[in-house]
């Protein structure tokens, strides 16, 4: 317990400051992670038109192929900008696949919780990346459990709020950059991450992560190999009052020299609690002399409504 103690004081001050960590001895064998990269290049490979034979339908749904020019950014913030240069595949939790009818059809049932698609004739898809996420849900539980001791709580507090959760895994491919981005176009553009945390595995190649520090200035991330970089998002720095900061951060361009070798994956594992679950202040991170600062709210509603901010401009054909 005194472990935890120290690196949960560690995690504290992390949060505090900057809102991003380093996590290293995470107990993910590195093993599943080569074999998740592996697979996500050799779909990304794929010709377009086969790859959007696995696109979402369904606006606002981060399931399935997310082709280029679909999201943007910086606009859930509010600042406009051309579409980010980038694409992906995203996988939400398998047990949604395994909705009756019933449910599927029922409107208190959120468009967030729609199917996870997957690449027909490719079990080993579908195979390896289920493994991957098993084990994003089984670190999710040891940072929470990390975190629920950060605030002064009993260690299991946050953990049981991420049963039948709703958290998505993100495949996101960055192509190498052959013909110059518009101005003021990102491979990702500066936002706020939606949900509770955010567990990424980024590769070291041009044109990575960037932290807003507290001056203003833009802070390059590059983890040691085989660590993740965790942030929390808007929905944890709510829960905690402000106690800790949901931060900008970014995916900037790669210099024009690089050529093919600024090609980069990133696989992101976004944390969110079931959407319908009520979120209201820590008991810890609020007083007399400190109140809450937000009402309570349902833990979906942010996240749809950025997603579809992220969306709206970019997907006019869908509902």
């Amino acid at each position: 317990m005194e472990a935890k103690a120290a690196i949960s004081r560690k995690i504290d001050i992390a949060l505090k400051s900057s809102g991003f960590f380093i996590c290293v001895d995470h107990g993910v064998p590195e093993q599943v992670t080569t074999a998740v990269a592996n697979i996500a290049n050799l779909f990304f490979d794929l010709p377009l038109n086969e790859k959007m034979e696995n696109e979402s339908r369904v606006s606002g749904s981060p399931r399935g192929y997310i082709p280029y020019g679909l999201e943007t950014l910086s606009v859930t913030d509010g600042r406009m900008a051309p579409p980010d240069v980038k694409e992906g595949y995203g996988i939400g939790p398998n047990w949604v696949d395994n909705l009756s009818p019933e449910e599927k059809l029922n409107p208190l049932t959120p468009k967030t919780y729609t199917e996870n698609l997957w690449p027909v004739d490719n079990l080993e898809f579908k195979e390896k990346i289920l493994r991957y996420y098993g084990e994003m849900e089984s670190l999710t539980n040891k940072l929470m459990e990390l975190f629920a001791i950060s605030m002064g709580l009993d260690p299991s507090f946050l953990v049981e709020k991420f049963t039948r959760h709703n958290s998505t895994l993100r495949l996101l491919h960055y192509p190498p950059q052959l013909v110059a981005p518009e101005p003021g176009q990102l491979r990702a553009g500066e936002h706020t991450d939606y949900g509770a945390l955010t567990i990424l595995r980024a590769e070291d190649k041009q044109g990575g992560l960037q932290v807003r520090k507290p001056n203003g200035q833009w802070e390059d991330i590059t983890p040691p190999p085989g660590a993740f970089i965790i942030n929390i998002g808007d929905l944890m720095m709510k829960w905690s009052n402000d106690k800790w900061l949901s931060n900008y951060h970014r995916v900037v361009n790669p210099p024009a020299s690089a050529g093919a070798s600024a090609r980069r994956l990133s696989i992101a594992y976004f944390c969110n609690p079931r959407d319908d679950l009520l979120i209201e202040c820590i008991p810890t991170c609020c007083s007399e002399s400190s109140p809450a600062k937000y009402p309570p709210m349902k833990a979906g509603q942010h996240r749809l409504k950025k997603i579809m901010l992220s969306q709206k401009n970019n997907r006019p054909h869908l509902a």
